[in-house]
């Protein structure tokens, strides 16, 4: 796929789910060993305390809706009331999982959109925004984008960082667009560390979008989005420092983070860094590299990659095809 060199209104228009994180309940676990440890304090036993099941169904959403499935399991096994109150959750992470396997054809299903359509819509029901944000998905590639919105909007309110980012990028999208709807929810999922909001957030202020224009501040959120593994910001912040523009300049700074854009894949990044390494003498990497780039769409790679393979021998010429055949892109937070 061919990247934008720098901001434009068409980048952005993809949007993603919630990606699934790690348990973490060691907390849990060292307050059950500190109170066993008190003998003149009686054990507690899981019945004790507050009725958390009795909580109003809509605090419940807002504390676990945003839940993947093992931080769910976890929770539930906390104490009874716990695991009777989040059994629609559980439920409706299932749905999800019955979903993605339709909508991705996995698991012996064959794709079908219309089912995973509907598990996602009853998980959502069920209360869970990571099925809230993939039935909006489908909703807006079908053209459905006030339906999609609509779910968004749930996702985004109950605290989800993906319902949060989407609803941003919608309401650049949607007709009549919203800047300042836009960058408020962007900038939420930002905060929240969801790199992707991170990059179009930047993109608004280096636009001047829903925000006064504000290159300092854009390059800001280009390198957070970079440092955590966006692969168009790594290229925009390489820029950035190459330019001085919001970013101290740099050419240490902007030869990293163009190499770790090319190293996962943005084709301009590749093309950039084949020509420095043209530029450095470094034949047999620059025509990898450049390879790389032809083949992904960058038709100026091609004439200067035919250059230098002019000037290796026959060996090295196969040599530099063979690891371009045998190249994997680093994994990135696309």
């Amino acid at each position: 796929m061919k990247q934008k060199t720098w901001p434009d209104r068409s980048d952005g228009v993809r949007f993603t789910a919630f990606p699934l994180s790690k348990p973490n309940d060691n907390e849990e676990n060292i307050i059950l060993l500190r109170r066993s440890k008190i003998g003149s304090k009686p054990s507690l036993s899981p019945t004790d305390g507050p009725d958390f099941s009795a909580l109003p169904f809509d605090i419940l959403t807002k504390i676990a809706a945003s839940f993947n499935f093992p931080n769910l399991l976890a929770a539930s096994l906390v104490c009874r009331s716990w695991r009777d109150a989040l059994r629609p959750l559980r439920e409706a992470m299932m749905l999800l999982r019955y979903g993605k396997r339709f909508k991705h054809g996995r698991g012996g299903v064959r794709r079908n959109l219309d089912k995973a359509l509907d598990s996602f819509l009853k998980g959502a029901a069920r209360g869970s925004t990571l099925a809230m944000v993939d039935a909006g998905l489908i909703y807006w590639e079908r053209g459905l984008k006030e339906a999609a919105i609509a779910l968004y909007q749930k996702a985004a309110a109950l605290g989800d960082p993906a319902g949060q980012c989407n609803l941003g990028i919608s309401y650049l999208h949607a007709q009549p667009q919203n800047h300042k709807e836009a960058v408020k929810w962007l900038h939420q999922a930002s905060v929240g560390g969801y790199t992707r909001a991170q990059y179009q957030l930047a993109l608004c202020l280096h636009q001047g979008l829903g925000v006064h224009r504000n290159l300092y501040e854009a390059a800001k959120w280009y390198l957070k989005a970079a440092e955590g593994g966006y692969v168009r910001a790594m290229y925009n912040a390489s820029l950035c420092y190459s330019s001085g523009v919001g970013l101290s300049q740099s050419r240490r700074q902007a030869r990293k983070w163009m190499r770790r854009a090319a190293d996962r894949g943005h084709s301009k990044a590749q093309f950039e860094h084949g020509l420095a390494l043209f530029s450095e003498g470094e034949m047999m990497k620059a025509v990898v590299y450049l390879e790389l780039a032809t083949r992904s769409g960058e038709t100026a790679a091609t004439h200067v990659k035919n250059v230098i393979l002019q000037q290796l021998s026959a060996t090295s010429r196969e040599r530099a095809l063979l690891l371009a055949d045998n190249w994997r892109a680093l994994p990135s937070a696309r």
